[in-house]
């Protein structure tokens, strides 16, 4: 039997670079695509783009909706998908050729639920060996973690393990909730470490946007939900440890900047709390030592002296 993968593509105000996303899923080595366009109320031309394109291929399949934002639009590209295997790509990026042939072909060959691929280095390439693993769950949940690698499009899936589940709705990190509940239902993931995925790196997304209450709530919320979801292993908490130092302490440092948004320092407070308890000496530096140890009044002014500091050099 031939799989019939859906690759889903949220889009929202992307003519700049949808139309090279879109050929790159339909010049695929693999050709049995269902390709599911969300135009999620984009104000620009992405939408006539879109439809331009399906035209010229009948595996596109356009859908417009009111803006809602990337969750809602992956979500409605998930109650349309009619494929075996689903697919997720982001319609500022786009892949290698042979991304979709090469994944569905270890998918098969290794009977796997799910599998997945890196994207490509602004930096280091070098890590990128092309080996492939078979990572239980624990093992798979670490390297994440260890990693960051929570982005739903680094993945292919079986649509039996994504068929019940659904991203939250007008929420950033949603990928950090989806790719857990993934993990936590399978035995295996099959790890391909070869950049195939092409992230863009020149749009702003709201990811990269200023700091917000949203963004701090957030935060806090999706490391809450890896900390009680996550599988108890030690080699996960010691990922999960050097996770809360590294992102809380960078959290702490906005917060002590834009201290409107922890007015009462309640929430620095709390971040302070889960450093001290996560904090060892093998991934504590400076930073972390500054947010578990130094007075909160006197991270304000260092952190407003380097704001200013920091303006005045640009």
């Amino acid at each position: 039997m031939t799989n019939l993968i859906s690759v889903i593509v949220p889009v929202y105000n992307a003519e700049r670079y949808v139309e090279r996303c879109v050929k790159s899923i339909c010049g695929q080595t693999y050709r049995n695509l269902e390709i599911i366009l969300v135009n999620d109320g984009s104000t620009d031309n992405s939408k006539e783009i879109c439809e331009r394109l399906s035209k010229k291929d009948s595996r596109i399949k356009v859908i417009n909706q009111s803006n809602g934002g990337s969750s809602i639009a992956r979500n409605t590209g998930l109650d349309n998908a009619t494929g075996d295997i689903i697919s997720f790509v982001d319609s500022d990026d786009h892949i290698v050729a042979h991304m979709l042939e090469t994944m569905l072909n270890l998918l098969n060959q290794h009977n796997l639920d799910v599998v997945e691929i890196e994207r490509n280095s602004a930096f280091d390439n070098s890590r990128f060996d092309n080996s492939f693993s078979i990572e239980k769950t624990a093992e798979a949940t670490a390297r994440i973690i260890r990693t960051t690698g929570f982005q739903c499009w680094k993945r292919i899936y079986r649509r039996s393990v994504v068929e019940d589940l659904r991203f939250i709705p007008k929420i950033i990190h949603q990928d950090v909730f989806f790719t857990i509940d993934v993990v936590n239902k399978v035995d295996n993931i099959g790890f391909l470490n070869s950049p195939l995925y092409i992230y863009n790196r020149d749009s702003v997304g709201i990811i990269r946007s200023k700091y917000s209450k949203m963004k701090r709530n957030i935060a806090i919320r999706a490391t809450e939900y890896l900390q009680e979801k996550t599988v108890k292993d030690p080699e996960v908490l010691k990922a999960m440890n050097d996770y809360i130092v590294s992102y809380y302490t960078d959290h702490f440092f906005l917060l002590s900047r834009n201290t409107k948004f922890d007015k009462k320092k309640t929430y620095r407070k709390k971040l302070r709390r889960e450093i001290k308890g996560a904090i060892n000496t093998e991934n504590r530096n400076l930073r972390s030592m500054m947010a578990a140890y130094c007075p909160l009044t006197m991270m304000e002014l260092l952190s407003s002296f380097g704001k200013t500091l920091k303006s005045r050099l640009n």
